[in-house]
């Protein structure tokens, strides 16, 4: 299982993540909103403001301060390194 790091040391498994989406929209609150509510949210901004909302396959939504452009990079670079 690869692991992506999220920032400040913070990872999730590669493989899992089905979308990354800037938080900046109405729709992505929405979505960690009811994430929150649910105890669906993994929180992974260290405090920080989040920039990047991570949808796992599970149904887990996971927080990052880092860009949703760096966490997708991130994810190439990892499916890149499988083949």
């Amino acid at each position: 299982m690869r692991l992506v790091n999220i920032g400040f040391g913070n990872m999730v498994a590669a493989a899992r993540v089905m979308a990354v989406v800037s938080a900046d929209s109405a729709p992505a609150r929405r979505t960690v909103q009811d994430a929150r509510e649910e105890k669906r949210l993994i929180d992974g901004t260290a405090g920080h403001k989040a920039s990047s909302v991570l949808v796992l396959e599970n149904g887990m939504v996971a927080l990052s301060a880092l860009q949703a452009e760096t966490v997708a990079a991130r994810l190439q670079s990892e499916n890149e390194g499988e083949k």
